[in-house]
């Protein structure tokens, strides 16, 4: 028994290596590989993560989002994004590129309905992250930014480990005590993980009165600042509580992009500005041009025409 156990061990040792292997491999043209994190769910990391990247792209540069939430898998939402991810070949699997030139991934995309829940044990859940992040053709990218599933528990830290060369996690929290509180243990827990924290990002921190101009902290003021002081990592910038930035998630369009001189599209600018500047210089192979590849379509072969996938 003993024996067979060395031996189970050792095949699954094996196999986690040859996917991770073809994880970098897939990640190679990647330079910025960036984890956002939350300690709990309702804190706007989502949001947070998607207007961060759409602040990123229209600083020029080339950005992609994993949505590695499959219980709640809200990018594709969040971007406007109406169509299915496509084959590329028999093994790739190419990221819907929204209007403003993102690039996203997401379980969502391969579901059947909205309403459908994901209803998986772990070990599927974890081996279905792996697959897509083995398979996806991001291409030559400047920032990849996985959304995690919220907390500390099995998932996320799974999915954390699983990414090759990680360049770093943020977290998001808002400044409720209880918020900040298990912000706290998201930090211990990528530090724990050797993850770097790059920085913590506070969302709904003030709200702004249209009509009068007053600024009001609904929750306490600098609770994130502090937050950031006490745990010694650097603190990003604030969002504001907006009505503009509800209204831009729901319609599918980051409020970046729908209202870029809001104080919330500022604000995320900024954000990105801080972050790029705090990041090392950083060169990665350059990915080579798209090129076509033979489908195995039903019962035929054929080629896609450059930039288009698969369905089959």
């Amino acid at each position: 028994m003993e024996e067979l156990t060395r031996k189970e061990f050792k095949e699954k040792q094996q196999h986690q290596l040859a996917k991770e292997g073809a994880i970098a491999e897939a990640l190679k043209h990647v330079k910025y590989k960036i984890a956002i994190l939350s300690g709990k769910g309702g804190v706007g990391k989502t949001a947070t993560t998607v207007n961060l990247a759409a602040a990123l792209q229209k600083a020029g540069l080339q950005v992609g989002v994993f949505d590695a939430d499959l219980h709640g898998p809200s990018v594709p939402k969040m971007l406007g994004i109406k169509k299915e991810a496509k084959l590329n070949g028999a093994f790739w699997i190419d990221p819907v590129v929204t209007e403003n030139g993102i690039k996203a991934l997401s379980v969502a995309l391969f579901w059947p309905g909205d309403m459908t829940p994901v209803m998986w044990r772990g070990q599927t859940k974890s081996r279905t992250i792996r697959q897509l992040l083995s398979s996806a053709k991001w291409g030559g990218l400047d920032f990849l930014l996985v959304d995690l599933p919220p907390g500390t528990g099995d998932e996320p830290i799974a999915i954390l480990k699983s990414i090759p060369d990680l360049d770093g996690v943020i977290i998001v929290t808002t400044p409720q005590e209880v918020a900040t509180l298990v912000c706290s243990k998201a930090v211990n827990a990528a530090q724990t993980l050797g993850a770097k924290v790059l920085g913590l990002i506070e969302n709904m921190s003030m709200y702004v009165c249209g009509g009068c101009g007053d600024t009001v902290y609904l929750f306490g003021k600098d609770k994130g600042n502090q937050l950031a002081r006490m745990m010694e990592i650097p603190f990003l910038g604030s969002i504001p509580i907006d009505p503009l930035f509800s209204e831009a998630a729901d319609s599918g369009v980051p409020v970046v992009n729908l209202h870029p001189e809001s104080i919330t599209a500022k604000a995320f600018t900024k954000i990105a500005n801080t972050l790029r500047t705090q990041l090392p210089p950083k060169v990665v192979p350059e990915a080579p041009p798209e090129e076509s590849r033979p489908c195995p379509g039903a019962g035929h072969h054929h080629h896609h025409e450059h930039g288009e996938g698969c369905n089959h």
